[in-house]
C-alpha cells in the first residue's frame, strides 16, 4: 500500500508539472494550482508551500510534498510559477535550473534539474483543464546523496529527455478523468555507483528512440478509500499504450576482482493494457506486449579464474494476457480463506495467456579450472496458448527446429544433443454440465526427435537397434457431456460418476523409432444406458485398425542385447498372436478391432469377449 501511494503521489506530481484541447474558457492561475493540489492530494500526499500573488503571476517557493506513510518521505520542488498570458490560458514557468530533494528517513537525495526549451501552457475552465507541454531538453542529474550524516562520494545518476512533446487533458465528472499522449525524441541515462572504500564499481548506461505514450484514466473521488469493487462500480478505467523505436543499455559490475559486464538491445516494442468493467458485472483486464528483435550478452570473470560468456538472442518475443473477473472478486473466499472456484466462473471468471517468439538462438560457455563447458539452445518459433472459461479449458503450443546442446566435462558420457523438428498440442476440454454431449479434443505431435548417438550408447552400446529419429503422433476427439462439475468441491468423491463418454474417434496413432511403426485408426460410440457388457464401461459400437512394422525384429535385438530372454519374447509374439493377422510386407501385423454392439469384441473376426 505504501509503495502503491507513493507511486500514486509521483504520477500525480509529474502529471501536475508536465502536464490540455484549445481553451473553449478562461482559466486562471489560482484554478491551475488549486488543480494541481487537488491532483496530488487525492493519491494521498499532502502539499505545503508559500505563495503570492501579483497581476496573474502566481509564485509558488518551497514546494514540498510529503507522503506520511512510513516511511515518510518529504519532496522539495522549489519555486514554480504560474502567469496568465491574458488569451485565457496559463503558462506555467520553470527555473532553467534548480534543486530537488528527495528525503525518506535518514536518507536525502539531491538532484538536480535542467531545461532547454521548456513550454507548458494551461488551458480550458475550472473542471475541465489542458495541459500542452514540450522541452528540447529536459535533465534530472543526482548531484549528493546523505545517510545521516555521512555522504556518500562517488555515486552519479543522470536521466535526460530530448524532443518531448505531450498533451493532457484533465475533467473532473465525478471521476477525475485524465487523457494524456506523448512522444520523446530520446531518453538517456547514466548511472555510476562507486564505493572507493570496498572496491565496488557499477556503471551502466542507455537510451530509449522515439518513446510514445497514450494513456487514458477515470479515477473515482476518495479512491484510496474504496475496495476495488467499489472502485470499479464507481467507474474506475485504465487504459494505456507505450511503444518504442529501439533500446539499448550496457553495464559493468566488479567488486574484489570480480567482474561481470553486460548489455542489450531490442528494437520495435509495443505495450498495451486495459482495465475496465465489461458486460455482466464482469471486469475486463487485459495486457499485450510484442518486442523484437532482441540480443541480449553478459561476460563474467569471477574469482578463482571462472570465467563465463551468455548470450540471447530472438526475432521477435510477444506474449498476452486476458482476464475477466467478477466485480466482487474478494467476496467468492470461504471461511477458511480458499476461493470458490466454481462460484467463481459460474461469475464469470475467465483467463487467457499466451507467449511466442521466432529464432531463438541462447548459449552459455564457461571455463572452470581449466576446463570449458557450454549450453545452448535453438528454436526456430514457439506459440504457446492456455485458456479456460465456464465452458472451455484449451491450451495449445506448437514448435519448430528446437534443439539442445550441453557440454562439460563434469558428463561422464560426453556431450549430449537433442532435437525435434517439430511439436504440435491442441487440448480441448468442455467444463460446463450440460444434458447434450460436448465436442473435445486431445492431439499431440513430437516429430522427428533426434537423441545423440552417446545418450543410445547407454542402453544400446554397440548401435543394434537402428538410430532413427523418432515420431509420435496422438490425435483423439470425441463426445462427451460432465454429470458432476469439474469445479465442484465434491467432483473428486470416490463412487460418484463424473460424466458420460458419447464417441472416441481416434484420427491418428503414428509411433516411429528405433525400426518399428506403429499406425491406427477407429472410431467408437458408447451405450450410456449399457454398463453391464464392459463391467461399469459404458458398451462401445464401433472399429479400429492398426499395424506394426518391425516388431518382430526388435524383439530379435532385445534378445540379442540380454534385455529379455527367449521365454519373454516369445510371451509378447504369442500375445500378439491372440488379436493380430499377417499383414502385407516383411515383418508387418494388422489388426482389425470390432466391437459389435451385443456385448461382444472381436479381433480379426475372432471373439475376445
Amino acid at each position: 500500500m505504501h509503495t502503491l501511494t507513493r507511486l500514486c503521489t509521483t504520477t500525480a506530481l509529474v502529471t501536475a508539472l508536465m502536464a490540455t484541447s484549445p481553451a473553449w474558457a478562461d482559466v486562471t492561475a489560482e484554478q491551475v494550482w488549486t488543480d494541481w493540489q487537488d491532483m496530488i492530494e487525492s493519491s494521498g500526499a499532502k502539499v505545503t508551500y508559500d505563495s503570492a500573488a501579483d497581476d496573474g503571476i502566481l509564485t509558488i517557493n518551497d514546494l514540498v510534498v510529503t507522503v506520511d506513510t512510513a516511511p515518510k518521505t518529504d519532496i522539495r520542488l522549489g519555486a514554480v510559477v504560474l502567469q496568465e498570458t491574458g488569451g485565457g490560458s496559463v503558462q506555467v514557468l520553470l527555473p532553467a535550473s534548480g534543486p530537488i530533494v528527495f528525503e525518506i528517513s535518514s536518507e536525502k537525495a539531491t538532484l538536480e534539474q535542467r531545461n532547454t526549451g521548456f513550454s507548458l501552457i494551461v488551458s480550458g475552465s475550472a473542471g475541465d483543464m489542458t495541459y500542452r507541454y514540450a522541452a528540447t531538453e529536459f535533465s534530472l542529474s543526482l548531484t549528493e546523496y546523505r545517510k545521516g550524516d555521512i555522504r556518500h562520494e562517488g555515486l552519479k545518476a543522470q536521466v535526460t529527455l530530448n524532443d518531448l512533446t505531450g498533451m493532457l487533458r484533465e475533467r473532473i465528472t465525478g471521476l477525475r478523468q485524465l487523457e494524456q499522449n506523448f512522444t520523446l525524441g530520446n531518453l538517456a541515462y547514466v548511472i555510476d555507483l562507486t564505493h572507493p572504500e570496498k572496491e565496488v564499481v557499477f556503471t551502466s548506461e542507455g537510451n530509449i528512440t522515439n518513446l510514445q505514450s497514450d494513456v487514458n484514466v477515470a479515477i473515482p473521488e476518495n479512491i484510496e478509500t474504496l475496495s476495488m469493487a467499489e472502485a470499479i462500480d464507481n467507474g474506475l478505467i485504465l487504459k494505456g499504450s507505450l511503444s518504442y523505436n529501439d533500446i539499448a543499455a550496457q553495464f559493468s559490475f566488479s567488486e574484489d576482482g570480480d567482474k561481470i559486464t553486460g548489455s542489450g538491445e531490442s528494437g520495435s516494442g509495443d505495450i498495451r493494457m486495459s482495465f475496465q468493467k465489461g458486460d455482466n458485472g464482469v471486469v475486463d483486464a487485459s495486457e499485450t506486449i510484442s518486442f523484437g528483435p532482441i540480443r541480449l550478452r553478459i561476460d563474467g570473470d569471477v574469482t578463482g579464474n571462472d570465467i563465463f560468456t551468455a548470450r540471447f538472442a530472438l526475432d521477435q518475443l510477444g506474449a498476452s494476457l486476458d482476464m475477466g473477473l467478477p466485480e466482487n472478486f474478494e467476496s467468492f473466499s470461504s471461511s477458511d480463506g480458499e476461493t470458490s472456484m466454481s462460484d467463481l466462473v459460474d461469475a464469470g471468471f475467465r483467463a487467457g495467456v499466451n507467449l511466442n517468439y521466432s529464432n531463438l538462438d541462447g548459449a552459455v560457455s564457461f571455463i572452470r579450472g581449466g576446463e570449458t563447458g557450454s549450453i545452448s539452445a535453438v528454436s526456430d518459433m514457439l506459440d504457446f496458448g492456455f485458456s479456460m472459461s465456464r465452458e472451455l479449458l484449451r491450451v495449445t503450443s506448437a514448435s519448430k527446429g528446437t534443439e539442445f546442446n550441453l557440454e562439460s566435462v563434469d558428463l561422464p558420457i560426453g556431450a549430449i544433443r537433442l532435437a525435434v523438428a517439430q511439436t504440435l498440442q491442441d487440448i480441448r476440454l468442455p467444463l460446463n454440465t450440460t444434458p447434450e454431449p460436448q465436442p473435445f479434443t486431445y492431439h499431440e505431435e513430437i516429430r522427428d526427435l533426434m537423441i545423440s548417438d552417446n545418450l543410445w550408447a547407454l542402453f544400446d552400446p554397440d548401435s543394434q537397434i537402428p538410430r532413427t529419429a523418432i515420431t509420435y503422433v496422438l490425435n483423439v476427439s470425441g463426445l462427451g457431456n460432465w454429470l458432476i462439475d469439474p469445479f465442484a468441491p465434491d467432483f473428486d468423491t470416490p463412487g460418484n460418476t463424473k460424466g458420460e463418454l458419447h464417441r472416441l474417434t481416434l484420427h491418428e496413432l503414428l509411433l516411429n523409432g528405433a525400426g518399428v511403426e506403429l499406425t491406427g485408426a477407429g472410431d467408437f460410440t458408447f451405450n450410456n444406458d449399457d454398463l453391464d457388457s464392459y463391467d461399469g464401461i459404458p458398451a462401445p459400437i464401433g472399429d479400429m485398425n492398426l499395424k506394426l512394422t518391425g516388431g518382430n525384429q526388435l524383439l530379435d535385438t532385445l534378445v540379442r542385447m540380454g534385455i529379455l530372454s527367449d521365454e519373454d519374447a516369445l510371451g509378447f509374439r504369442m500375445a500378439l498372436g491372440l488379436f493380430t493377422v499377417k499383414g502385407d510386407g516383411d515383418d508387418t501385423i494388422v489388426s482389425h478391432i470390432e466391437a459389435n454392439g451385443k456385448g461382444e469384441l472381436l479381433a480379426n473376426g475372432k471373439r475376445l469377449k
